[in-house]
């Protein structure tokens, strides 16, 4: 397709494919069309039903773009801006997106993410609000920028409060979208060096990387102070900047961070640290010492629930293992995906 705009005409079967309408939009997506409408009074009941709340409600949104090569952009976005609605409490509602391709990229390219974003969408009872799809020479991989908006009532917002000896839970596997990105993208050669099984194993942990009914059954039934969805930088950097801004220490322990066997035979390969490779799908909650161990008894091999650390004074800065560790730099599975590239591995 040509730099610019999509041509009405795709536009229009686009937008012909919308899911089914939710309660509260008064405009969706339509050509010629600039905004969503929405009917604020509408849109709020499904939070304070969901939560049986009569409480006021809080707007929360949120925005984030997919950058690191992927198969499913439009999924993948959907997703991720939604794991982040929710650490807040909040149900997410609506969602936007603003989609950049490059020269030569297809029609088919551009129905797939939109199809992709359409049945996440559906199946996680979220509006397409609208959005903005273009070709253009600034991208030479596809960008997919989301943007979703959530609500949440007060009694049930997760205010980011935390005391000293409070407890860090882990919950999911670590490392999980970075693994799936991985092992998706170096296939070819990794499977000299790994076997098929656990290649497959590797890209469908990244493909279970949604976090919203686990962290609205949490915070449903628990009410933590604080919920952070690990994302670029790792588990330890999501660890890092959850409490660093909250004037707080924590000690964290290396051997209680759950991983799979096959996320770190796919590390010892690569030579990349566990730690700092981007990891949405994996939820930390900082709660009580009590509801973590009410919390800890919900865990399964699917989703396992690991405490990794205790909430300390600044004093004692944020350790693993004893050791101060430093704020996050650049995720690592950026020097993965680099050595993958080299000729001689």
């Amino acid at each position: 397709m040509e730099e610019g705009k999509l041509p009405i005409d795709l536009l229009d079967k686009l937008i012909a494919t919308d899911i089914k309408g939710i309660q509260g939009v008064i405009q969706g997506p339509q050509v010629g069309c600039d905004v969503a409408v929405i009917d604020y009074i509408q849109a709020i009941k499904r939070a304070q039903q969901f939560y049986s709340s009569k409480e006021k409600v809080y707007v929360v949104f949120k925005t984030d773009p997919i950058t690191f090569p992927t198969h499913n952009p439009g999924r993948y976005s959907v997703v991720v801006n939604a794991n982040d609605v929710v650490t807040s409490g909040a149900i997410p509602y609506g969602f936007n997106a603003i989609i950049i391709l490059p020269l030569n990229s297809s029609s088919d390219q551009v129905f797939q993410i939109q199809k992709d974003i359409r049945e996440v969408c559906s199946k996680m009872n979220i509006a397409v609000l609208g959005g903005h799809t273009e070709i253009s020479s600034s991208v030479n991989t596809p960008i997919v920028s989301g943007a979703m908006l959530g609500f949440v009532p007060k009694d049930y917002y997760v205010p980011r409060e935390i005391t000293k000896g409070d407890v860090m839970l882990c919950v999911g596997w670590c490392m999980k979208e970075g693994a799936g990105i991985i092992a998706s993208e170096g296939y070819e050669k990794l499977v000299k060096k790994m076997s098929e099984s656990t290649l497959e194993k590797l890209i469908k942990l990244g493909s279970e990387i949604s976090i919203v009914d686990s962290a609205l059954d949490i915070n449903k039934n628990y009410q933590p102070g604080l919920m952070h969805d690990a994302t670029e930088g790792g588990i330890l950097g999501a660890a890092y900047e959850t409490i660093a801004p909250e004037g707080c220490g924590l000690e964290l322990e290396s051997e209680k961070f759950p991983f799979t066997k096959e996320t770190l035979e796919l590390c010892e390969i690569l030579g990349v640290n566990p730690f700092r490779v981007i990891s949405s799908g994996t939820l930390l909650v900082v709660t009580t010492e009590e509801k973590a161990s009410e919390l800890k008894k919900s865990s399964t091999e699917k989703i396992p629930i690991a405490k990794i650390g205790k909430i300390t004074t600044k004093e004692k800065n944020i350790t693993l293992d004893g050791k101060k560790i430093q704020s996050p730099g650049p995720d690592a599975i950026i020097g993965a995906l680099k050595k993958l590239e080299e000729d001689d591995f």
